[in-house]
């Protein structure tokens, strides 16, 4: 009796193994299912237009999206030649210098600087005094400046390090933050991430007021030179990469992704690609 009770759960045992073979279905030959792939394509290209042109796609932009990547889904090469093309729009250029302006200069945008540079241009061509006039030529030459650095951000003659130190140039930024440290902290804090130390604050304010300064071992008595010194520390290119992963990805990066993309901005890569390679991950995809 035993001996049959074991034959049958041995019986049983071999018939369910093998009704287990023949229904697994291997991972990578799931059957695909059009209608959800579709919705995650729609979806990836809203988002990257959202985050690109700060808008979503036109119909017609939507359907030769579609085309585009429909080529093949999954091709990483296909969807970085698809966001190539959205970056090389004037749109996204600007989408670009809007995002700065949302975190550092109040939300100001591109008109508005236009229209301060015609009022400075009319203080100018009608001050009373050659001080007036001065001052007035002063914030003129400061907004045109960001303009310029603008344009050539469109034609792609301007950095990313340019365009960020225009903007903290321009007089709305001061009217932001009034006095000598006020600017120095909120630089530290938008582009670094926290505040800065005593002797950074010290030295970075020396410069700033035209006096002589040191900091990370470069001298510099001019705002001019204390942006410039601050602009190219590594510190500012690890800033970039978090203010980059937490606008795409909705998280700061890993100690590892973040030596990862500073070895690559130190190594060819700019703002553009970083951009680009991270609007092109799995994760953004599946965000």
């Amino acid at each position: 009796m035993l001996s049959r009770i074991c034959t049958s759960l041995i019986l049983l045992s071999l018939l369910l193994a093998s009704c287990a073979r023949d229904n697994i279905v291997p991972v990578d030959n799931l059957p695909a299912d059009s209608t959800i792939t579709q919705i995650e394509l729609e979806n990836y290209i809203n988002k990257t237009h959202i985050a690109l042109l700060n808008r979503k796609p036109t119909q017609a932009e939507l359907t030769q999206s579609l085309q585009q990547l429909d080529i093949d889904r999954y091709n990483r090469s296909i969807r970085d030649a698809y966001v190539l093309g959205i970056q090389d729009l004037d749109r996204s250029k600007w989408a670009i210098w809007q995002f700065l302006s949302d975190r550092i200069l109040d939300g100001i945008d591109t008109t508005q600087v236009r229209e301060s540079a015609d009022i400075f241009q009319y203080r100018v061509d009608n001050s009373g005094t050659q001080n007036e006039k001065d001052y007035w030529q002063w914030l003129l030459d400061r907004t045109n400046n960001n303009l310029v650095a603008l344009e050539g951000w469109y034609n792609q003659d301007s950095t990313y390090n340019s365009l960020v130190g225009w903007m903290v140039r321009m007089p709305i930024y001061d009217e932001i933050n009034m006095g000598t440290e006020n600017f120095v902290v909120s630089i530290y804090q938008h582009f670094y991430h926290r505040y800065p130390t005593d002797h950074e604050l010290t030295q970075a304010s020396k410069m700033v007021d035209r006096q002589w300064g040191l900091l990370y071992g470069v001298n510099g008595n001019s705002k001019a030179d204390f942006l410039n010194i601050f602009l190219n520390q590594g510190e500012f290119q690890q800033g970039v990469i978090i203010n980059a992963f937490e606008s795409y990805l909705n998280r700061i990066p890993t100690t590892i992704e973040s030596d990862k993309y500073h070895h690559h901005l130190n190594n060819g890569w700019d703002y553009l690609k970083l951009q680009r390679y991270l609007l092109t991950s799995s994760e953004f995809i599946n965000e």
